[in-house]
């Protein structure tokens, strides 16, 4: 840990993304320096001691994981999840100029794809072409709507509104109610303690055998213990059998430093070889909450 008076903390830039405000409600306004970088060098910065803590989203209720940030994960070693973040999503379409001009909105990938179905029929309304045009961050489209002036509009946040001198033209875009993101606080060698309310994530690489899948979360099963997450990401092509490779992060209820967790990972770790090529923790951590507005 760095001996800055205040934690340092990555947040996928620019202001005013959706990880910014996860952060500073983890964290506070005033508890802690913000500092906006991209997804891979939030990660690099935390595992080489650049920063103190990183904040990422790990997954939508609507549109599911975030493989950016499972990527980012996968390929980073050092560095732990110590909390976890529930925030709701409303998306909202800011502009400085008058809807009716709109002919091109900027936004995240996730965002416009959790609005399709209301851009689609904002089309349909203004009776003209709406493209929806990718952009690294909520944010940046809510950047670049501002410097291109009218005609342009972003899908983003309120706050980003108020950042970059946009209105709101129309709120709360998404295509359903109770959208929210979960966001992973993570650092470097904490493990939080034990409070009885925790969940602890590992990252497997299973052999390509029949039924490693199963073994390793019957292992769970046999101690007692609940997966609440299970995604996988592609690693590698295996040009022998023209087969993916695949990591797998998963999520469980408990504390490693349980007595059935420890065993559960003790037997995993034993397992190399023969069930998992690769097992790592990525940390413990107590259960966030959410509260759909």
């Amino acid at each position: 840990m760095s001996t800055r008076l205040k934690p340092s903390v990555g947040f996928l830039r620019p202001e005013a993304t959706f990880t910014h405000i996860a952060a500073r409600q983890h964290f506070g306004d005033d508890n802690a320096e913000y500092v906006p970088m991209e997804t891979e060098s939030i990660c690099r910065a935390v595992q080489h001691g650049e920063i103190d803590f990183g904040v990422l989203p790990i997954e939508n209720l609507f549109e599911g994981s975030v493989g950016a940030t499972l990527d980012a994960m996968y390929a980073t070693a050092d560095i732990n999840v110590v909390a976890e973040v529930f925030l709701p999503i409303h998306h909202h379409l800011l502009s400085t100029g008058p809807i009716e001009a709109v002919t091109r909105v900027y936004s995240h990938e996730q965002a416009l794809n959790q609005c399709r179905n209301n851009l689609r029929r904002l089309s349909e309304e203004l009776d003209h072409d709406v493209d929806s045009i990718r952009e690294a961050s909520t944010a940046r489209g809510a950047q670049r709507a501002a410097e291109e002036g009218a005609g342009t509009a972003a899908l983003a946040t309120d706050l980003a509104g108020r950042e970059y001198g946009l209105d709101v033209v129309r709120p709360n875009m998404e295509d359903g109610r109770g959208n929210a993101t979960r966001f992973w606080v993570f650092g470097r060698g904490q493990v939080p303690e034990d409070t009885g309310e925790d969940k602890t994530s590992f990252l497997f690489e299973i052999e390509n055998q029949p039924g490693s899948l199963a073994r390793v979360l019957n292992l769970f099963a046999e101690q007692g213990l609940s997966a609440t997450m299970i995604q996988s990401r592609p690693t590698n092509l295996d040009r022998a059998s023209g087969l993916w490779e695949y990591a797998f992060f998963m999520e469980f209820l408990g504390h490693i430093h349980d007595e059935r967790m420890e065993e559960a990972y003790r037997i995993l770790n034993r397992s190399r070889g023969t069930i998992c090529r690769r097992v790592r923790l990525l940390g413990s951590y107590p259960r966030g909450s959410l509260e759909l507005e």
